[in-house]
Parts: C-alpha cells; sequence; structure tokens
C-alpha cells in the first residue's frame, strides 16, 4: 500500500494541477472517460453493474445499499439523481460509520459506549462484505486496465488494499 500511495505523490508533485492546462485536463479526461463515458463507462462506478445478473443500474443491490445508510440514518443528499450504490457514496457512507466511531471513542461527556462502537464496527464490517468488498476487484482491475494517467492506476490499486486493510482491521477490533 506504501508503494502505490509513494508512487501517487510522486505523479502528483510532478503536476500542475489548475484548470487548463495539459496536467489537470489529462486526469479530468481520464475521470470522465473511466466513469462517465460519452459511452458505456469502462469502470463502471455502480455496485449493480458488476453483482446484478443484467448489469443495471437502479436494482436490487442499488436498494439495498440505500436501506443500509438508512438504517444508520445516512440519507442521499435530496433531489440527487446518482443511485445509492455509486462507489463515491459507498465510500462515503464507510467514513461516516469511522467518523461516528472516532467520535464515540474521543469523546469527552463521558465513558465510551463500547456497544455502540462494536455495533458500528460490525455494520462497517457487513457493508464492506456484502457491499464494497463484492464488487471492488473487477472495478479496480477495470480502473487500472483502462486508465490513461498515472494517478488512476495507482487509485486503483491503493483503493482496493485500502479496503482488504480495513476489513481486516475491523474483524481484528470486533473479535478483541
Amino acid at each position: 500500500m506504501k508503494n502505490a500511495i509513494n508512487d501517487m505523490h510522486k505523479d502528483l508533485n510532478t503536476r500542475q494541477l489548475q484548470a487548463n492546462n495539459d496536467d489537470f485536463e489529462n486526469l479530468h479526461w481520464d475521470f470522465t472517460r473511466l466513469f462517465i463515458g460519452p459511452e458505456a463507462p469502462p469502470a463502471s462506478p455502480w455496485e449493480s453493474t458488476y453483482v446484478s445478473r443484467d448489469k443495471l443500474l437502479f436494482q436490487e443491490s442499488t436498494l439495498a445499499v440505500k436501506s443500509f445508510y438508512e438504517q444508520y440514518d445516512v440519507y442521499l443528499p435530496e433531489g440527487d439523481m446518482e443511485a445509492a450504490d455509486h462507489i463515491g457514496y459507498e465510500l462515503d457512507f464507510m467514513w461516516h460509520l469511522s467518523l461516528r466511531i472516532t467520535e464515540l471513542i474521543d469523546s469527552e461527556t463521558g465513558p465510551v459506549d463500547w456497544p455502540k462502537v462494536n455495533a458500528l464496527l460490525l455494520g462497517s464490517a457487513t457493508f464492506l462484505n456484502t457491499h464494497l468488498l463484492a464488487f471492488i476487484t473487477p472495478f479496480c482491475r477495470s480502473m487500472h486496465n483502462h486508465a490513461e494517467t498515472v494517478f488512476y492506476r495507482q487509485l486503483s490499486s491503493l483503493l482496493e488494499l485500502f479496503l482488504r486493510n480495513d476489513i481486516k482491521k475491523i474483524n481484528e477490533l470486533v473479535n478483541l
């Protein structure tokens, strides 16, 4: 994981990322081509396109993800037309759970509510196993194989390594 981080850091440090320059445009175009289109994106950022039989959006898996968010009082922005199983939303959800765990542990208002911390850790593990890890390998492989920039190739490696490490660490904490 450290190599992927170092390679990304090195690549970004060599770029001048300002709007309308070549480095910015290369990253911007690679992002657009990989995840948006103009045709079907080669690294589809939606879980349902990997886990549903017909590879379509807004399938049962999308509703399951949205329901999981709502169990933890996390709601999508009102009026947003993006599917709940977008990789960005799924990673953001994991961040929300991590933030809640950190807040519970760092709270100065009394003793740590360990059963609540454990419940959030279990929720994180369940979400990772059921959703993110169900499609992260083919998603990252597609991103790596179709990326034209070092940044997105390294991001694909780092993302999968991070999530696999995250589930290991969460499982260790749950099993203390």
